[in-house]
């Protein structure tokens, strides 16, 4: 049993809701909406460190794109390439799914469903939480987070949710999104309006897609808002949900976006967070992690040394009485000796935490690393390690710029953040203008 906090950002609105997690389902413990311009606050304010994010993303690609059969390896640099040509996004964060192979002119071809996000968007999210000292565990898109819910149906369903004043419609078949579509609404809820497009959708899936819908299912607040003089052309039917919460079901109807993320299976893989992102906050559980045991230690050992400390203590008092009783001392003082050379033997082990303590702080430097702005700079390689009372550091990335005077002038920029640091001294630097890739040298102390 453990507690975990969602947060789904919807438009204006941030939706949090803070559940134990038990092998039965779920409890909601408690569950808020802040607008988008007081998340900030409600960050710094926040005591959990972890999370797990859910987004309506406003622009994505979305797509079946067909590769030739290869080695698992390559799929992702063909899907990649492909997104590329069909979308105009440069640098991205996909997902993916193999969901079947056709025959095309004689040869096998498999069929993958993509759905692709601007890295861009997602570091506009990323960085509130980094800036406030958070991790991030997962990012899941709201569509996607909100199908784990519906499972591997063989059958085709139209799920409907809501995001603001727009429609989400996706088809979902064995639990692959086969089609996404945003519709605008005037109004939240379900209109007769919304009825036409869905009507519209489920035609679309017949007619190009070839997949009939078995059903339409509302997911979350659609269900409570349904007013209509007009039906749809399929049976339609209010998402079931197999939690147990702590209050009413109208809770579920209004969160389902963040609850949904509680639900999403492990072999299910939605997180769309970056690589680098993943490293990073890894690299930051593990410190914080390794910091606690490391002070257990510390504190185990200066325990221990004022233990042994006592007991010499209470040793030279005997010592000295057992001295003025008997006339002769020489038992009592090689039993001190021994004493003596067992304490002695402790030393390198009291030393050695002693020496631990002086090492530089290795979160604190990461956490001003991380606040650098670094809008045109990639910085794929961090390593770290203690010397002498310092760290030695060695960052390599690349500039994102173009043209050699932009990539020079973003390039010092960094360099002379870097220097900025306080604490931080650069050993040395290079600039290879032929792949703009850059190597940069330094002492933290």
């Amino acid at each position: 049993m453990r507690r975990a906090v969602a947060v789904s950002f919807e438009g204006e609105d941030v939706r949090i809701v803070y559940a134990t997690l038990k092998r039965t389902g779920i409890e909601v413990d408690d569950a808020l909406i802040v607008k988008d311009e007081q998340f900030d606050h409600f960050l710094e304010e926040e005591r959990a460190k972890e999370f797990i994010v859910v987004s309506s993303f406003k622009g994505f690609f979305q797509d079946t794109v067909l590769i030739p059969p290869t080695k698992k390896r390559f799929i992702k640099r063909l899907i990649e390439a492909e997104v590329k040509k069909r979308s105009q996004f440069k640098d991205f964060s996909f997902l993916y799914t193999i969901s079947g192979e056709k025959i095309v002119e004689h040869r096998r071809i498999k069929e993958v469903s993509v759905f692709a996000v601007k890295k861009e968007d997602m570091k506009d999210i990323v960085d509130r939480f980094v800036l406030r000292g958070k991790v991030i565990k997962a990012i899941y898109p709201d569509i996607f987070s909100i199908a784990c819910l519906i499972g591997s149906e063989p059958v085709p369903f139209l799920c409907i949710s809501e995001t603001g004043l727009n429609k989400n419609m996706f088809l979902i078949k064995d639990g692959v999104i086969q089609f996404i579509r945003i519709a605008q609404s005037a109004e939240k809820g379900i209109r007769d309006i919304d009825i036409q497009n869905i009507n519209m959708t489920v035609n679309y899936c017949r007619q190009n897609l070839k997949i009939n819908p078995y059903a339409v299912a509302l997911a979350g607040s659609v269900c409570s808002d349904y007013n209509v003089t007009t039906g749809t052309s399929i049976p339609i039917a209010c998402l079931s949900h197999r939690m147990s919460l702590t209050r009413n079901d109208s809770l579920y109807l209004d969160f389902i976006s963040p609850l949904s993320a509680f639900f999403v299976p492990k072999d299910r893989d939605i997180n769309l967070l970056p690589g680098e992102y993943k490293n990073l906050f890894q690299t930051r559980l593990f410190l914080k992690y390794s910091t606690a045991l490391f002070m257990m230690l510390s504190l185990i050992g200066m325990g221990y040394t004022g233990y042994i400390a006592k007991n010499i203590v209470e040793l030279k008092s005997k010592l000295n009485s057992i001295r003025a009783s008997l006339p002769d001392v020489n038992n009592t003082l090689t039993i001190y000796d021994t004493k003596k050379a067992e304490l002695a033997g402790y030393m390198p082990f009291i030393t050695s935490f002693r020496n631990a303590t002086s090492i530089p702080d290795i979160q604190k430097f990461l956490s001003l690393l991380s606040e650098l702005k670094t809008d045109t700079i990639r910085i794929d390689h961090t390593s770290i390690t203690a010397g002498d009372n310092i760290l030695n550091v060695e960052l390599k990335g690349s500039v994102k710029t173009e043209g050699y005077a932009n990539m020079q002038m973003h390039y010092q920029k960094l360099i002379d953040s870097i220097s900025g640091i306080k604490g931080a001294s650069i050993k040395g630097h290079r600039l290879e203008f032929r792949d703009k890739s850059f190597r940069v040298e330094i002492t933290y102390q």
